[in-house]
Order: C-alpha cells, then structure tokens, then sequence
C-alpha cells in the first residue's frame, strides 16, 4: 500500500489517500508522538476498508511521517504484522 497524497487541516490533522482505496480519504490524529486513524471518508467506488487495512495505513503514515519508533512503543504494536 502506497500514499498517493496527504493534505495538513487544522488540529495537527492529516488527510491521507492511498493507492488501494484512490476515492476515499482517511484522516489522522496526533495522539503522544504517533497518528491514529480518526476517520475514514469511504467512497462506494472502493472496496470497503478492513482493520488490517487501517493498522497497516497507520504504520505507513507514521513510519512517513518519522514517527515509527512512538508507534512502535504501543502495547497494540505486539499483535501487528507487517507485511509487504
């Protein structure tokens, strides 16, 4: 999965579109150090979005945003998989 733009709002939010889901927008939160998914603005022209989808676009913004290591340090972190 690949991030094909992002956008800065305001409250240190980022709007982030990826490559797998090109129609829908998904919004990040600053929570401590890391972004957390908030939001995700589904499209009907992509498929629908899973939780693994959404751990693994977390992992991707925070590890763009230089962020990994706090991302890293959760407890939740311990469950996750990443895989390519």
């Amino acid at each position: 999965m690949k991030i094909i733009h992002h956008a800065y709002r305001r409250r240190g939010q980022i709007e982030f579109m990826f490559e797998e889901f090109p129609h829908s927008k998904v919004v990040f939160s600053p929570i401590k150090n890391y972004y957390f998914v908030k939001s995700v603005r589904w499209n009907q022209l992509d498929q629908v979005v899973k939780r693994r989808d959404l751990e693994e676009m977390e992992h991707i913004v925070n590890e763009f945003l230089g962020c990994i290591d706090f991302y890293k340090q959760r407890k939740a972190y311990e469950n996750f998989v990443f895989t390519e």
